[in-house]
């Protein structure tokens, strides 16, 4: 299954979908269509759904509240000189949960230099190093994902039976990502700053339910909680980790946008054709759609 894509850029060729808010195959909040494919997991210690397995054990469906910590672990690994324009749409090749050396070995020299800059924060703590690229060309208002929620990568997501008891198809083990010991690690780059990732600049707690059906309700709790905020510097690579609470952010002006992300996880991630295929899609809301 290839999980790159290789193809000439254009503001013509753009793919731009309705935003809706409803989430993405990454930061996703709520639960997609049945007819939409996503990546086949493995199930491993760090996405055990520990707290529903409780919950179902005991036959209860009252959820409880805790008191989350969510720790500031971002870091800036690397920063490099901000890339021109053309730089960005040329690069020519993405990639969708590639191996980490096949990116490295695939790359265009934009994301080369990126990957090699990565390569030396890499923690080496995890079975697997998956790469995701986008290039976009966005105009004001635009989003790079279905979702502005804040909200934590790696949530340890569960969309079978033993959500159904909730009235929901979709439940996200908050409390068993907090506790887990060694969660998924990562590291962002962008090349712009006029569609930049949001980050909390500091740690917090926060009381929340053990189990959330999407982010909604977390996004307007960190709100209200008045903590700090950070936007993804140009040409940064930041580090951070599953605990990390963060955001996309409508464009402000027109332009390209080259995102990297490395996923360092003990899941091993079999990609649908369906998810390449549709990445890199940028989302407008109804007033800006085309």
């Amino acid at each position: 299954m290839s999980t790159w894509i290789a193809r000439e850029f254009s503001v013509e060729s753009q793919r731009v979908e309705q935003f809706t808010g409803e989430g993405a195959y990454h930061g996703s909040t709520k639960q997609k269509s049945r007819d939409v494919p996503r990546p086949r997991v493995e199930t491993v210690s760090e996405v055990r759904p520990t707290t529903l397995e409780r919950y179902h054990a005991l036959g209860s469906t009252t959820i409880k509240e805790f008191d989350a910590v969510f720790p500031r672990r971002l870091r800036v690994v690397e920063q490099l000189d901000v890339p021109t324009q053309e730089q960005v749409r040329n690069d020519g090749v993405t990639f969708c949960w590639a191996p980490f050396e096949e990116a490295l070995r695939l790359a265009g020299p934009l994301t080369r230099r990126v990957l090699e800059g990565m390569k030396h924060g890499l923690s080496g703590t995890k079975r697997y190093v998956y790469i995701d690229s986008k290039i976009q060309y966005f105009e004001p208002g635009d989003l790079p994902v279905d979702s502005c929620l804040r909200h934590i990568d790696g949530s340890i997501a569960v969309r079978d039976q033993r959500v159904l008891p909730f009235g929901v198809s979709i439940l996200h083990d908050m409390r068993a990502r907090l506790e887990h010991r060694n969660p998924p690690r990562y590291m962002a780059y962008q090349s712009s700053s006029h569609c930049a990732t949001g980050f909390l600049g500091e740690s917090f707690r926060l009381r929340i339910p053990e189990l959330i059906p999407n982010f909604n309700t977390f996004d307007a709790a960190v709100q209200n909680a008045g903590v700090s905020e950070i936007v993804h510097p140009a040409g940064a690579i930041l580090g951070y980790d599953g605990l990390t609470v963060h955001w996309a952010t409508p464009a402000t002006t027109s332009g390209w946008r080259l995102w990297v992300r490395c996923t360092e996880t003990d899941v091993e991630i079999h990609p649908n054709a369906s998810v390449i295929e549709c990445y890199g899609t940028v989302f407008r809301p109804r007033r800006h759609a085309r």
